[in-house]
């Protein structure tokens, strides 16, 4: 199932490389605490969302003192503590696809909204930095997902055309990027992610283990 003749992988970060969207909720959870935040309808949608877009909406509705950027900087501090606290594992099966993939010559790649600092830590903190042949971060294009340019930039840095190339997303915005970016994208229905609209991935799958490369 799926595509068989791509020569590069790509995936997202949060709830594909590892189950981190509930160490996100955990983060964002303290944070309202410490700031006196009580949650309502009026909470945007943080699940596949740019962090600081996330922020600067909190801002605005509930009237909290901060910037954005430095709100973004203080979750994600807060979720790679976690990591290390709690010696969070990779996605299961993700090893197991990375390696299979490289034995096979593929180039291994992450396309993440997140920051340079976040997937820098993650990656170490999960013992796999060393497998990814190129990661570019959020802060590091122009527009975030739901927007291509992180897909397009890991498109110009391996020097692989669209058509060669798949992506692994679990959100709506990322699959959406990816779409937009031309790549076959797997929707990967990653319960912790939220009630994600996959429905415009090429395929769904349940877990990792479900790609075969």
């Amino acid at each position: 199932m799926g595509k068989q003749d791509a020569r590069l992988i790509i995936f997202d970060m949060d709830g594909v490389i590892l189950d981190s969207e509930p160490l996100h909720e955990n983060a964002r959870q303290m944070m309202f605490k410490k700031y006196g935040i009580i949650p309502d309808e009026k909470m945007p949608e943080a699940v596949g969302k740019s962090s600081s877009g996330f922020w600067r909406k909190v801002i605005e509705i509930y009237q909290i003192e901060g910037e954005p950027y430095a709100l973004e900087k203080e979750q994600y501090h807060l979720v790679a503590k976690q990591i290390e606290e709690n010696d969070v594992k990779p996605s299961d099966g993700l090893v197991e696809l990375i390696m299979d993939a490289k034995e096979k010559g593929m180039g291994i790649a992450l396309a993440s909204s997140s920051t340079r600092i976040l997937v820098d830590d993650s990656l170490r903190l999960l013992g796999i930095a060393e497998q990814f042949d190129v990661t570019v971060s959020g802060d590091e294009i122009p527009k975030k997902k739901p927007a291509p340019d992180v897909y397009l930039k890991v498109l110009e840095l391996t020097g692989v055309n669209a058509e060669e190339a798949v992506a692994v997303e679990d959100s709506r915005a990322g699959i959406e990027a990816a779409k937009a970016a031309g790549i076959f994208c797997y929707g990967y229905d990653n319960p912790t992610s939220g009630m994600q609209d996959i429905s415009k991935a090429d395929q769904q799958i349940k877990s990792i283990r479900e790609i075969k490369v």
